[in-house]
Order: C-alpha cells, then structure tokens, then sequence
C-alpha cells in the first residue's frame, strides 16, 4: 500500500524511448506524472521505495506511452564518486514489438538465434532482468564461438579486442553487458530499455561483423569465381 500518492505539477522531462508508432527510438516529452511511495518496517529493517506513473507523448508522431518506474531502496550503485544511485525497474506499455528490434541472422548460428529469440521475446513482454541475462549469454556464446581466449567471459571479450574485432568503445559497452548481466542473474538487477536497445544495437554490429558479412563476402567471391571459370 502506497503510503503518500501525488500527482506533479511541473513538468519538463523528456526522455528517449521506443515509438511502437514510428518503429525506431524517439525522444518523447512528459505529459503527466504521479508519484507515490511506499516503506515497510522500522528502525535498521526498514525498507522503502516510490513509483513513477508517467505519460508520455512522441515528438515525431504524437502518439502515447506509459511508463512506470519503480524504486527499491536495497537496489542501488555507487558511481565513481561513490554516490548512492537507486535503479529503476522500468516498464513500458504498450511494449515495443519484437519487431522494432529486428537482427540479421541470414549467417548466424542456430543456438545463438535461439538466444536472441528468447532475448527480443523477453524484451517485448517486458521482462527486462531476463532479456538482460539472455544479452550477456549472447556475448558469451559470441565470444566463446570465435574461440577467444580467456578463463572467463571479461578475458574473453578483452580477447575481442585485441582480436581488433571492437574498439575501445565497443569494448567498454560489452563490459558492461558483462556486468549487467551478472547483477541481473545473482542480484535481480535488470537494464533499463535504453541500456538494452544500446546492447542489442552492439550485438547486432557483432553479428555483421562477425557472422554474416564473411559469409556474404564469401558467397559473393564464389560466384564470381564460378562465372570466370565459364568466361574460361
């Protein structure tokens, strides 16, 4: 039970999220918000938290979404301040279609398509701490299948990089995939959406990289043999 519940009277918020209407990410304007907050216990048990209801309006289309955030007072990072920062369980409603997240997997690995399937269902149902643990699998598989070197998944994907396969930048963002990933397996931590659309953008630059560009290369250089042999 919410113990205060109040609706925002200024307004000035503007977030990127997925349009369902313009199929791509959009930056949206705040129209309306309600906050309420809740706490359970006392003295050192006491835990709190505090939702956000916010309505949303698409710059590009005009069409609405709604969000609700939700805070915990035990889910919390330090940054590199050491400051406290509570992360928020993010849903969005109506949910992007699966489709708004579309991969190329003309070359790729079946396993790793499965992976993928679960991810972007996972996604679009918003279970956002499965499609979290089922993006840091998919760069385990990735890694793991380009036989990199490591003893775990962070030597692995340094092993990416010196493999010139990523960047620096690259790199970074697959690190923290990594970490995602493991806070939401062991600590129920999830991505947010714009963490996760950056992840499988990311995943979809390995799939190119990796998988399918080679093959399409490949499949062109073929052919382009077998018509010299019969100019031949």
């Amino acid at each position: 039970m919410f113990h205060t519940f109040e609706r925002v009277a200024t307004l000035n918020g503007r977030k990127l999220l997925q349009c369902n209407q313009c199929r791509r990410q959009t930056i949206h304007t705040l129209e309306a918000q309600c906050k309420a907050q809740w706490e359970d216990g006392e003295g050192q048990t006491l835990v709190y938290g505090w939702d956000e209801f916010s309505l949303y309006r698409c710059g590009a289309c005009d069409d609405i979404c709604y969000e609700k955030a939700s805070y915990f007072s035990e889910e919390y990072y330090h940054d590199h301040e050491g400051k406290i920062h509570h992360i928020p369980n993010e849903v969005q409603y109506p949910p992007p279609s699966p489709a708004d997240f579309a991969f190329n997997t003309e070359f790729t690995p079946y396993e790793l398509n499965e992976l993928i399937e679960e991810m972007v269902y996972a996604l679009a149902g918003n279970k956002l701490r499965l499609a979290t643990v089922a993006l840091r699998m998919a760069v385990e598989f990735i890694v793991t299948d380009k036989k990199c070197i490591g003893k775990n998944l962070q030597t692995k994907i340094e092993d990416l990089h010196a493999k010139r396969y990523v960047d620096n930048e690259q790199l970074e963002l697959l690190h923290k995939i990594r970490n995602k990933g493991n806070a939401g397996a062991h600590q129920r931590i999830a991505m947010t959406r714009n963490e996760m659309v950056a992840g499988i953008s990311m995943i979809n630059l390995l799939l190119e990289k990796l998988y399918n560009a080679p093959a399409r290369q490949d499949k062109i250089m073929k052919a382009a043999r077998a018509l010299l042999a019969n100019e031949n």
